[in-house]
């Protein structure tokens, strides 16, 4: 016997190709010296017996894919541009993803083919203001300013992030930006597809439902309300709102269903699966588990096609040999390892699972996606607590509540799409029918969201991931054929809980005495306070700042106090995920009428966590220690129609002999006639806006330390000249700007101060 007629010899030759591509984040050599590795290993093996054969050529392709892939990072590793960051060029670039509309700017994947009279081809992240976006394939000209993407904050690095993806440089836009043309080829036809997918996917339908069919169907989930978005994470229905490879399975079916309609042969109905899998892949974009799942459909069907018999574990690596070779960095990307655990999940601990429920009186349905649903989350839980620091708890009950919408919302998306152009009413009929499925859908993650503990980020998630095959394994309550899958799961999972200990997770320690962090939020105030034994933050800023990561980054798990100052996105809107995943023991809040989707996102997320609110009001104070917080301002309820920063929350910060007024939006006008005493720290008001009373403040108080929290190149001019004038006219007055300083840290002892600055 021959070692190709071996069981298994596929997939430990296509196992030990997926090893060497992975090898290279870890390893790199010239492609040339593995090319010569291989081949004398390959050679040798022509002289040795089956066993020997198949360790060569294992070893070969080892080496194979280990030179390739050291040659592609190599390659996603250069960049051209990088020399020219600080540079302002005209240029011409191609949109090559979907747009994302942040709180202050529109960012997207791009490629810029000239910068100046350079002619390059290289991936960048765009920049551009606020407003109309550009359609995904147009080419634009306009100036560039290339910058470098910002430094490493606790253990999320952006820098990092992008290179992974051959990115090296931010593109700002310099000037206003024109369309002069499309990308063709198959990237034009894949743009295309996906345009006029989501121009007719919901026609009629709006709001979260248009924009949960549109996560559902294409992973475009910047459109949905934020408090929603937060609902589908905690609930771990977030899974549907990025593509996975569900939607390749409904896909394949409806193409099979398609066909057996039409009476179609079974060869034309698999080249049709093909078809419809490959203009799927396109529309939606490169993303693992899409991918992962394309290829296994299309290897499905090719299977069929040559009379082979189908392999699941051989399509499962091919898969990764396609996202590795292309991209070796893949490895380390959350949504290659949670699509790849989810699968080989199923593989192993799905029909364990199902026969145990055989007993039961379940649904045979019922039981597919109960045992589905807990074995993707057992496996992927350390793999979202290790990357995102939460894990949902309730993901069974969620996926299982969701199951029976979930294809036909995706079916009816796609049919919608395919109509609207020529049958338009009826498109909106089946649209409005699908809107309820979004509606339905919504309603089950928020349910489920709103649940006690539906979300933890403490070691008990992982205990209890881990402890649920441990205890399999001790009760002996399975074959022993899968007790060794259940204690390796078990392991793993320790493992991964023990690496996430050990890793250096960025966290500072505690203060000694008294520090104060300015948060770099762009045009938004997040202002944390802490002493040793208790921390406050004073506002959150918008939700692209993800304020509630940085604090976990910083080391916060408890919030003494949560101030609220005043109902604006740029200064509450990350309030909401604070709470969520931040313990917080009471909140400020100045109860403005003010219609604002942010503070009912906050205030509703402090309901769920039975947190205590107060209505700030002057006189107020709270004790922590030596750290004393007073309320200066509002003295009463704000008239309906009043501005909100004439009746923002003021605080006055205290710990021994050093003081901060942190005054929120509220400017020298309000300030001023509360006559605050001296302090050392004052953070300049509404983001270093004209102020003309501030000289008289600043005479007043005599800081020694000014803040200004501020967006980059923000749109609104902040700060202004005759606020930069005011300060710079001040008597030993130090001034830091988080644009230019990102992040500054004040330390006292209560008496002396320092400072530090960075991002």
């Amino acid at each position: 016997m021959t070692a190709f007629r071996l069981v298994g010899v596929p997939h430990v030759l296509a196992a030990s190709l997926c090893a060497g591509l992975a090898a290279a984040n870890a390893v790199r050599v010239d492609a040339w010296t593995a090319l010569v590795i291989a081949l004398a290993a390959a050679t040798a093996a022509l002289t040795l017996g089956p066993r020997g054969r198949l360790a060569l050529l294992a070893a070969a392709l080892a080496s194979t894919g280990t030179g390739w892939a050291s040659a592609r990072l190599d390659a996603l590793d250069r960049s051209v541009l990088a020399a020219r960051v600080g540079e302002i060029a005209p240029a011409e670039v191609v949109v090559t993803g979907p747009v994302r509309r942040g709180t202050f700017a529109l960012r997207a994947p791009a490629e810029v083919r000239r910068f100046g009279r350079l002619l390059v081809r290289e991936p960048v992240l765009l920049e551009l203001p606020r407003g109309r976006s550009p359609p995904q394939g147009a080419r634009l000209e306009l100036a560039l300013r290339l910058k470098r993407p910002r430094e490493r904050e606790g253990r999320f690095d952006e820098g990092a992030w992008l290179a992974r993806r051959g990115v090296h440089v931010v593109a700002v836009a310099a000037t206003r930006w024109r369309v002069v043309g499309r990308r063709g080829g198959v990237a034009g036809a894949a743009d295309r597809l996906r345009l006029a997918i989501a121009a007719n996917v919901a026609p009629g339908v709006g709001g979260a439902r248009r924009a949960v069919i549109a996560g559902v169907v294409l992973g475009e989930d910047e459109a949905l309300p934020a408090e929603l978005r937060d609902a589908f994470r905690a609930s771990g229905l977030y899974h549907l709102l990025a593509v996975s490879g569900q939607n390749v399975f409904f896909i394949t079916f409806g193409a099979m269903a398609l066909a057996w309609l039409l009476r179609l042969p079974r060869w034309l109905a698999e080249l049709a699966v093909i078809a419809a899998i490959a203009a799927y892949v396109l529309a939606v974009g490169w993303q693992p588990s899409v991918v992962r799942a394309g290829v296994a459909g299309c290897l499905a069907s090719l299977a069929w096609l040559l009379a082979r018999p189908r392999d699941r574990w051989h399509f499962f690596l091919v898969g990764a040999i396609v996202l590795l070779a292309w991209n070796p960095y893949t490895l380390l990307e959350p949504g290659f390892q949670l699509s790849f655990a989810a699968v080989a999940a199923i593989f192993l601990l799905v029909p364990p699972l199902e026969r145990r429920l055989a007993g039961y009186p379940v649904p045979r349905p019922l039981a597919v996606v109960v045992a589905v649903s807990a074995a993707c989350g057992l496996v992927t839980a350390p793999i979202l607590w290790l990357h995102f620091g939460a894990v949902p708890l309730f993901t069974v009950v969620s996926n299982a509540a969701a199951a029976p919408v979930v294809g036909p919302l995706l079916g009816l998306g796609l049919v919608t799409a395919a109509v609207a152009p020529v049958l338009p009413s009826a498109a909106v009929a089946l649209a409005w029918v699908n809107g309820w499925l979004a509606a339905y859908l919504s309603a089950c993650a928020t349910v489920v969201a709103a649940l006690p503990f539906a979300q933890v980020s403490s070691g008990a998630a992982l205990l209890a991931v881990a402890g649920a095959p441990a205890i399999i394994v001790a009760r002996r309550r399975v074959p022993p054929a899968h007790r060794l899958r259940a204690a390796v799961a078990a392991g793993a999972i320790v493992l991964f809980g023990v690496a996430w200990k050990l890793a250096p997770d960025g966290a500072v320690p505690p203060p000694s005495g008294l520090r104060i962090t300015f948060l770099d939020v762009g045009q938004g105030d997040a202002v944390l306070v802490q002493t040793a034994n208790a921390a406050l933050l004073v506002d959150q800023g918008p939700p692209d700042a993800e304020v509630a990561s940085q604090l976990r980054r910083l080391g916060v798990r408890r919030l003494a106090l949560l101030v609220l100052t005043h109902p604006q996105r740029d200064h509450i809107g990350g309030a909401a995920e604070v709470i969520d995943r931040i313990a917080v023991d009471r909140i400020l809040d100045p109860r403005l009428p003010v219609a604002s989707a942010d503070e009912r996102a906050a205030l509703a997320a402090a309901r769920r966590r039975r947190v205590p609110i107060d209505v700030a009001r002057a006189g107020m104070e709270y004790r922590v220690g030596r750290l004393r917080v007073r309320v200066l301002w509002p003295r009463a309820p704000s008239p309906p129609g009043d501005d909100p920063n004439r009746h923002a929350v003021v605080v006055l910060v205290s710990y021994g002999a050093v003081d901060a007024l942190l005054p929120a939006d509220a400017e020298s006008d309000v300030t001023y006639p509360l006559r605050p005493p001296p302090a050392e720290i004052l953070k300049v008001a509404h983001h270093g806006s004209a102020d003309d009373r501030l000289p008289d403040l600043l005479a007043l108080t005599r800081p020694r330390v000014a803040v200004i929290s501020v967006g980059e190149e923000n749109d609104y001019g902040h700060p202004a000249p005759s606020t930069l004038a005011a300060l710079a006219d001040a008597p030993a007055l130090a001034v830091y700007r988080t644009d230019r300083d990102g992040r500054v840290v004040v330390e006292s002892d209560g008496r002396r101060i320092a400072v530090a600055t960075g991002r």
